[in-house]
């Protein structure tokens, strides 16, 4: 599909991070084969980056959808079970975690912060 995507444009197919690839196999689809190639078709006009990742992808395949969501839970055990998640995806990489999260290093250290015990004392 990538490479019948490129054929008039001249650009070589792109490639993908495993990562990438990973967001684009969880994503839903539901715009199903139409969907899949119009953001083929965007990653080849817009990306600059080879091989595409995670932060290249449109927002909402950025976000892994929460595995057995349950709505008593915190917004902050929500998002701190986001911040997990992404870090595991770019295997600890806290830039590229705050690029996907779309908040700056700093905000992400300091959210890192508050999830982490303070020295010396077991985690809850």
């Amino acid at each position: 599909m990538c490479a019948a995507s490129t054929s008039g444009s001249g650009r070589p197919a792109p490639r993908f991070t495993d990562a990438a690839l990973q967001a684009l196999q969880d994503y839903d689809w539901p715009g199903n084969v139409r969907e899949l190639e119009n953001v083929i078709q965007r990653l080849i006009i817009m990306c600059e980056t080879d091989p595409v990742d995670v932060s290249d992808l449109p927002t909402g395949m950025r976000l892994p959808t929460l595995h057995a969501s349950r709505p008593d839970r915190s917004l902050a055990e929500v998002e701190a079970e986001h911040i997990r998640l992404v870090l595991a995806r770019v295997h600890g990489n806290r830039t590229r975690a705050a690029a996907v999260l779309g908040i700056d290093r700093k905000t992400l250290r300091e959210k890192l912060r508050r999830l982490e015990p303070p020295t010396g004392e077991p985690p809850c």
